[in-house]
């Protein structure tokens, strides 16, 4: 039996058995619930690859040299799960109403009992799955139907609607408190905004669902970034309510309520997508992430705090911008490119020198060609001819093998995924099982192939865009390319995985992932820095 399905049934009674025993306490409750669905996840999102890929739900990894083709929108399984979970924890979170209402005998007979009954409570709770369902299904709509960007930008606004209802009859505080600095100019220390302060949380939807979205492009960045996040709010609500102040409580168990299972559920699936991925996650997981920034962000009162945990993706977004905006001509995929001189591992040298083994020896002993097979049609009739030159062309292989990562090697990593008849029925069950002890053979296949950033041509752009790419070129944050008269043909794509790269030099795809979530975990402890060490410079 495969570990995760082990440690799933060795671990679902006694979460069961915890979350009755601590049954009057709704944070306990939704602990326990949170571990049950992270082991869903991790159990039902192997067990559906197959079916999202006979549904055409599947793309091709670009970012390895044998092109593996994996199931795709896998973050969908992750939502639901997400919200089966958060559905079976409402009778939890109102379990002390409950228990007063039993206890309660000096109430009179005559009044009725769900005049108690904490209805915005409930009404802010259901908002706000009700805004991670819309997402989600938009999310996987986007995965489907490839909808265009101005889809991407309406759809978030519209999700965000009740959310932004129940914040206008529940809460309904729109000012904003003026910094120290500018107070002397404006007059005043508050500033009330009325309808513009809905329209900035409505943008704050928007940008959040989107900013995850564009920061992608290899194994385990969307969810590993979005991990740390939701640690990191997390970690706040925490720390508050470890003071035992009362005041603004119930928004800090509002914003575990609903991060603690989307932790679990995204840990899981960051098991399934890390390098070498064995699934994608889709937009699907991205906005659904996103909007669940923005829910918490919203309802819990903490967006200004929000954005600093967002330092990372709001600078990606600007680096982009010239590229977002038409600027730049823009590419369809902008994720750093296989270097050339990357090396292959042994293993992976091994697995390719079988292949062509076996190729050889099928044409040897056969002394005919395939007329469906484009390598085979070009072997020569003659038994010898084919076996010297399957020879020659086996050590010419092998010689460049230990170099880079040359087109041949790409032609035969392509005409074996064509040859999909070939592998037996036990090692097509073992990719469906997509084992973890598998994928450590995987990993160490792809150990020594490293990335550089992928460049895009200057062909078309606008005079401004020009001009900004002079600018980060002076400061260190562009690598153009100019021909012999000096004018600039290509840069490399404009988002933070190329531009680590540019600074860092060539990494491997799980090196480049690690660089990302330092970055993301060091910007987590400067907005605790800022929002509790520095912000009395600011407002007080």
């Amino acid at each position: 039996m495969l570990l995760h399905k082990k440690v799933t049934l060795a671990s679902s009674p006694l979460l069961l058995a915890l979350s009755w025993q601590f049954r009057d306490e709704p944070l306990a409750v939704c602990t326990c619930i949170s571990g049950l669905a992270g082991l869903a996840t991790w159990c039902i999102v192997p067990a559906t690859v197959s079916t999202f890929k006979r549904a055409g739900l599947s793309g091709v990894d670009l970012a390895k040299p044998n092109r593996p083709v994996l199931a795709e929108s896998m973050g969908v399984v992750a939502a639901m799960i997400y919200l089966v979970a958060t559905f079976l924890f409402i009778p939890a979170q109102f379990q002390n109403w409950w228990t007063a209402q039993k206890q309660d005998t000096a109430a009179p007979p005559s009044l009725p009992a769900s005049f108690v009954f904490p209805f915005g409570r409930l009404g802010e709770y259901l908002s706000a799955l009700l805004s991670l369902q819309s997402m989600v299904f938009l999310g996987f709509a986007d995965d489907v139907l490839d909808l265009r960007w101005r889809f991407k930008l309406i759809l978030p606004t519209i999700a965000s609607i009740p959310t932004l209802i129940v914040y206008y009859v529940g809460y309904g505080v729109t000012h904003v408190v003026v910094p120290v600095f500018m107070r002397r100019w404006l007059g005043t220390h508050i500033v009330e905004l009325g309808a513009l302060y809905y329209v900035y949380i409505g943008m704050m939807a928007v940008f959040c669902t989107n900013a995850i979205n564009i920061l992608a492009g290899i194994n385990g960045v969307e969810v590993g970034q979005s991990i740390v996040i939701a640690v990191s709010i997390i970690v706040k609500d925490i720390a508050y309510l470890c003071t035992g102040n009362a005041e603004g409580e119930y928004y800090h168990l509002f914003t575990l309520y609903l991060l603690l299972p989307f932790v679990s559920v995204s840990a899981a699936l960051y098991y399934w997508n890390v390098h070498p991925a064995r699934v994608f996650v889709g937009d699907t997981y991205c906005y659904f992430a996103g909007m669940t920034f923005a829910v918490c962000g919203i309802l819990g009162h903490f967006s200004k705090t929000l954005m600093l945990f967002f330092v990372p993706q709001i600078l990606n977004f600007i680096y982009s911008a010239p590229q977002i905006f038409g600027l730049v001509p823009c590419p369809r995929h902008r994720l750093p490119k296989i270097a050339a001189g990357s090396p292959l591992s042994r293993t992976m040298v091994a697995r390719i020198q079988g292949e062509i083994d076996a190729t050889n020896a099928g044409a040897g002993s056969s002394g005919l060609s395939d007329t469906s097979s484009d390598e085979s049609a070009e072997q020569p009739a003659s038994g010898s001819r084919a076996a010297s030159a399957a020879a020659a062309d086996r050590g010419g292989i092998i010689s460049r093998m230990h170099k880079s990562v040359s087109t041949a090697m790409v032609s035969f990593a392509r005409a074996r995924t064509k040859r999909s008849a070939r592998p037996s029925g036990n090692l097509r069950a073992s990719r469906t099982r997509s084992s973890r002890a598998n994928s450590s053979t995987s990993a160490s296949a792809y150990a020594g192939i490293y990335m550089v950033p992928s460049r895009t041509s200057l062909r078309g752009s606008k005079p401004l865009g020009i001009l900004i790419l002079r600018v980060y070129e002076r400061l260190g944050l562009a690598s153009i390319e100019r021909n012999d008269r000096g004018e600039m043909v290509s840069v490399n794509n404009l988002t933070l995985l190329n531009l680590v790269l540019v600074r860092c030099g060539r990494l491997t795809e799980s090196q480049l992932n690690r660089r990302i979530l330092l970055i993301q975990s060091l910007n987590s402890v400067l907005a605790f820095l800022i929002r509790y060490r520095l912000s009395h410079v600011f407002y007080f």
